[in-house]
């Protein structure tokens, strides 16, 4: 029984590190895609030296 209890323990660990690391995923990809947002409202600089905005 203790070898049973061994495997389930193991198993319960593996997919609550599998959990974990899958919030952490999706967390990353949520800051990542609200940087793009971010910075796809900023004009892009300018290619040469001068603002062709201004």
């Amino acid at each position: 029984m203790d070898g049973v209890m061994g495997m389930q323990m193991a198993q319960f660990q593996t997919n609550y590190t599998f959990a974990l690391m899958k919030m952490s995923m999706e967390d990353a990809q949520n800051q990542a895609a609200a940087m793009v947002e971010m910075m796809s409202s900023v004009p892009a600089p300018a290619q040469y030296g001068f603002d062709v905005w201004a």
